[in-house]
């Protein structure tokens, strides 16, 4: 699956975003954000929103590079929860690193058991501009057949 092109052309709020991919395979993904004014906070930087929202799109692109196969035979991908801490003030350009962190074997036999299946994903931001890190997230993500 060519996950930049399908996030590149994406519709809906990950085409509002704009979130760019650096790279992208199984083990993790890297998401660059430039976000416009009309993405800022009182601050100046990108709001706290578009932040998560970038997160859950790099929780995403590594969910399509290590469960291809199970999306292409209809597993819907979903975002369970997310929790994210806030570390320094995001400003310029921001890169989102992920990487799965759960079990992807027991997530496979949990889809196949049960019809769904739960595991994290990582997330790490920094500026791009001084490579200081902005937050982390947790974003415990799903996929279920419907």
């Amino acid at each position: 699956m060519d996950v930049a092109s399908l996030l590149h052309g994406a519709g809906g709020f990950v085409g509002t975003l704009g979130p760019r991919v650096v790279s992208s395979d199984r083990t993790g993904a890297l998401l660059r954000l430039d976000a416009g004014p009309e993405l800022h906070n009182h601050v100046g930087g990108p709001h706290a929103a578009a932040i998560f929202g970038l997160g859950e799109t790099a929780a995403f692109a590594v969910l399509l590079e290590v469960f291809d196969d199970l999306v292409e035979a209809g597993a819907v991908p979903l975002i369970k929860s997310g929790q994210i801490s806030y570390t320094a003030i995001a400003t310029g350009p921001l890169l989102a690193a992920s990487r799965l962190v759960g079990d992807e074997a027991g997530a496979r036999a949990s889809l196949d058991e049960r019809g769904v299946a739960s595991f994290d994903v990582e997330v790490l931001f920094r500026r791009e501009t001084d490579d200081v890190q902005t937050a982390a997230m947790t974003a415990r993500m799903a996929l279920k057949r419907l």
